[in-house]
């Protein structure tokens, strides 16, 4: 198995492999939680008006998201984990719109199977790659900047079997990392610290697995629960 890390919104081609598109602030994040609150499965979409226009077809559909980290005006929620779990989104889907992490994943067709992760379903996510084996793994690092998303990567990159850090430095690195300063700071009531400290947080090997398809649109679901 070949491990290559790669970073920000354009992931290299991968047919014949597995690429694990991570965000750990928040997208992921923030979709890993409305699985586990029951949702039924993530629309990710481009742009706000892409989601207001998929909304007209998908009715019931909540808009989650944010633009430059802040909550989209007409959207449901925010890209906020904390938000999500305190909001009841069962058997609910979600339209998502994120600057990093889901612009890269709609960017990583070329791929045999896309995943996307964060630091709560890292160590599910490293043992669903292990039983497939598949030939090469791309990890992708999609905040363009951020150490948070590297950091995560290179922990998976030691779960699979090459060079790695441990959870506790990967946690760390998340909670330093430069994203999370303006969620510490106060500086926005809907930028809260609890966002970060679930961002930091570990599901283990029981966490759950998340994937997209693209046609007929791009979906993320369960993969493995």
């Amino acid at each position: 198995m070949e491990i290559k890390i790669a970073q920000g919104h354009n992931p290299p081609h991968n047919i014949h492999g597995i690429t694990v598109v991570i965000d750990v602030i928040r997208a992921f994040t923030t979709s890993h939680e409305a699985f586990l609150g029951g949702a039924s499965h993530i629309y990710p979409v481009a742009t706000a008006e892409d989601a207001f226009h998929l909304r007209e077809s998908y009715r019931d559909g909540l808009l989650v998201g944010e633009i430059q980290a802040l909550p989209i005006e007409g959207f449901d929620h925010g890209n906020s984990p904390w938000e999500i779990r305190h909001t009841d989104v069962r058997d609910r889907y979600l339209i998502m719109r994120t600057t990093n992490g889901v612009t890269a994943a709609l960017r990583a067709r070329d791929s045999r199977q896309v995943l996307v992760g964060a630091l709560v379903n890292a160590r599910a996510t490293a043992r669903y790659i292990r039983e497939r084996d598949p030939e090469t793994v791309v990890l992708v690092a999609s905040h363009p900047t951020g150490d948070e998303d590297v950091a995560c990567a290179e922990y998976l990159r030691g779960l699979l079997g090459g060079d790695g850090i441990s959870l506790e430095q990967a946690r760390e690195r998340t909670r330093n990392a430069f994203a999370a300063r303006k969620f510490l700071d106060g500086s926005h009531p809907r930028l809260r610290p609890e966002d970060i400290d679930m961002a930091a947080s570990d599901g283990g090997e029981d966490a759950l697995v998340m994937g997209v398809t693209f046609e007929p649109v791009p979906r993320i679901d369960v993969v493995r629960g």
